[in-house]
């Protein structure tokens, strides 16, 4: 690996972390782009002919540069300097050996599942992209119950009367999912997960469903009282009658993940799961 690209949080200590590995990487024989992540991705920005890319921030930083990357097959790997920490898993005292280690061929990788979303509006279909984590229709209003259909495979399944409902990746089967009450699922399996938010029917449920489904939300409630999040970070607000269609994405995320500890064990440490 020769062509290393870095994408670094808008933060002091991020970008001092950044610098160091820099230096380290130029030590290494490397050449080495850095990229500030402040105020989100140019689409212009290519990665072709980097070999890896290097995340400097949290999970959130990560998922920005994850959708970058896996548009040009390159693999990431995260060096944390954010609040929590799931993607981003390498923290920056241990950075240099993993990273050496990567250098020489001896990194753990795992491919992990990305969603594919589009809009049906009327006549229009118009691409969202890809995202990492998940696809959310929510409320936009605070007082106000949504309505939406959910269909898998065209077959109607749930009407939903609540905040809204998470389509979400194994990979984000750790975020916003797991905090309206989703399983978490092992982050490299290929899964479909469906979550309700807050559903005013308590015997809504979520879905793990297969890979090959693809799920439609269908809004009920009237216009601009849902909004539509990818990753958190894309959004749109939706008009009654649109339609969202979440798919498995052609493309997947390449992920350096920690040579040593297991999903067990960060899982035990950031759910504070006990010894």
């Amino acid at each position: 690996m020769k062509r290393i690209f870095l994408f670094v949080k808008d933060s002091e200590k991020a970008k001092e972390t950044s610098l160091s590995i820099q230096e380290f990487l130029k030590v290494q024989g490397c050449k080495v782009t850095t990229f500030l992540n402040a105020s989100g991705t140019p689409k212009g920005l290519s990665l072709k002919g980097y070999d890896l890319m290097v995340v400097v921030g949290g999970d959130g930083t990560f998922l920005a540069g994850a959708r970058l990357a896996s548009r040009f097959g390159v693999p990431v790997v995260g060096v944390n300097e954010g609040r929590f920490g799931f993607l981003t898993e390498i923290e920056k005292e241990e950075a240099f050996d993993i990273l050496r280690d990567i250098l020489k061929g001896r990194g753990k990788r795992q491919r992990r599942m990305m969603l594919s979303t589009l809009l049906r509006r009327g006549n229009l279909t118009k691409p969202l992209g890809d995202c990492l984590n998940d696809v959310v229709v929510s409320k936009s209003s605070i007082a106000r119950i949504m309505e939406l259909e959910v269909f898998a495979n065209e077959e109607p399944v749930v009407k939903i009367y609540g905040d809204g409902v998470i389509v979400s990746t194994p990979t984000g089967s750790t975020a916003y999912a797991l905090s309206a009450g989703g399983p978490i699922v092992y982050p490299d399996s290929e899964n479909l997960l469906l979550v309700p938010i807050c559903p005013h029917t308590l015997s809504n449920r979520p879905l793990l469903l297969p890979p090959n489904f693809t799920l439609k939300v269908r809004v009920l409630s009237k216009d601009r009282a849902c909004f539509l999040t990818l990753d958190g970070q894309r959004g749109m607000y939706l008009n009654k009658g649109d339609l969202v269609e979440v798919r498995r994405s052609k493309r997947y995320c390449t992920i350096y993940v920690h040579p040593e500890k297991s999903f067990f064990e960060i899982l035990k440490t950031k759910l504070r799961w006990g010894p």
